[in-house]
């Protein structure tokens, strides 16, 4: 399967200066943001989804980044929302080392196979340090996609 991911990043999908400085927190300001936008209706069932995920198994996946994700009716096939945070957020899994950037996959289950791609990808990228320092200097969803775009290419 072929996919490019920035097709999958939306510009209401890009928040460049988050300044929520813990997970809970930001994820409700995504999500009422997105739920604002009418690309989501319930925003309590996702974030409640994302966090039994998280309890589950950690998102902070290193470079200063996590991916989060979950399933939902509510998405036709897959979002990518990408959040840069000011000051970073704290994951349990990462001590005192703070998320600068948020990656958040929301999917319907009826796209798996896409939503478990796209996810797989997006671990890959975020491990290049490249893409971590495209993402973080980005200052408009053209960046952003760019980023994703360059980097996908060099892992294709």
């Amino acid at each position: 399967m072929t996919i490019k991911l920035a097709h999958y990043i939306l510009p209401e999908c890009f928040f460049s200066n988050l300044a929520e400085g813990n997970l809970d927190d930001a994820l409700h300001r995504i999500l009422q943001a997105m739920a604002e936008k009418g690309l989501v209706k319930d925003e309590r069932d996702i974030f409640a989804k994302l966090m039994e995920r998280e309890n589950f198994r950690y998102a902070a996946v290193g470079n200063g980044s996590a991916i989060l994700h979950c399933f939902t009716d509510e998405i036709p096939d897959l979002i990518i929302i990408v959040a840069r945070v000011i000051g970073g957020i704290k994951f349990n899994s990462l001590g005192d080392r703070r998320t600068q950037l948020v990656f958040l996959l929301m999917g319907n289950l009826r796209a798996y196979n896409l939503h478990v791609h796209a996810f797989a990808r997006v671990a890959q990228l975020i491990m290049r340090a490249a893409f971590i320092e495209k993402v973080v200097s980005s200052t408009s969803i053209q960046d952003v996609a760019r980023a994703f775009d360059e980097e996908e290419a060099k892992i294709s």
